[in-house]
């Protein structure tokens, strides 16, 4: 889908990058909400399908403090049949406050089917793509 002169800009920016054995990807935007989550995470199934990619790393650069775990539960039911529960995800919140809240959405997606950890460092995440998790 491509964006015209008059089409609103998106309120993130999403930028994937294809690394040996997994697809990287990083989330921007000035804030976080559940439609913003939604539709990322919408796109990165998405590409995920195209690539074929069975492993995905999330980096999350996006403003504002992260989704409350309510909001968090229904993104993870929202994103069931999405074809997600095949493919191992990392993500990664850089902001060390925001991972104990974030780790509540590691949770509802492993009781929900999906193979998903949450990390506070792109170099832990990596290395459970590469030795463990599956």
């Amino acid at each position: 889908m491509s964006q015209t002169d008059d089409a609103p800009e998106s309120p993130y920016r999403l930028h994937f990058e294809q690394r040996p054995n997994y697809l990287y990807a990083v989330v921007s935007g000035p804030e976080d909400s559940l439609e913003i989550t939604l539709a990322y995470w919408r796109e990165i199934a998405v590409e995920c399908l195209t690539r074929r990619a069975t492993r995905v790393l999330v980096v999350d650069e996006l403003g504002g403090t992260p989704m409350p775990p309510e909001q968090i539960a229904e993104l993870v039911k929202n994103m069931q049949g999405s074809g997600m529960e095949s493919v191992q995800v990392a993500f990664v919140e850089p902001v060390m406050a925001h991972v104990p809240l974030m780790e509540h959405g590691e949770i509802f997606a492993m009781e929900s089917g999906f193979n998903a950890r949450v990390f506070s460092s792109v170099n832990e995440a990596e290395r459970w793509l590469r030795f463990g998790g599956n």
